[in-house]
């Protein structure tokens, strides 16, 4: 039976491990942007395509939504069609201005 939980990190604060990396890193490269590093990758026509494509998805990531599959459902009742023929040119242009 799990407990109500109490304490610990509120929402958005990182871990103390991950805190310590960003901090060692701004240290040792303070203009080093990962974003920035792939774009570089993905862009040099020097790179391999396959690490081209893969910088490229990466940083795709950043830039645009995911897209989600979407489940089409269908409805309770049925689809009814009606064919009307009509004859009179008075009700014809009635319905062509519907």
């Amino acid at each position: 039976m799990r407990g109500i939980k109490t304490g610990g990190r509120q929402p958005g604060t990182p871990n103390k491990k991950s805190q310590e990396i960003r901090e060692l890193i701004a240290q040792h490269y303070p203009d080093y942007n990962p974003l920035l590093a792939l774009t570089e990758i993905a862009t040099n026509p020097e790179n391999e395509v396959g690490i081209r494509y893969q910088a490229s998805k990466e940083v795709a990531k950043y830039l645009y939504p995911q897209l989600r599959a979407v489940e089409v459902k269908e409805t309770q009742e049925p689809v009814q069609v009606m064919i009307i023929r009509v004859e009179d040119e008075e009700t014809k242009k009635a319905i062509e201005n519907i």
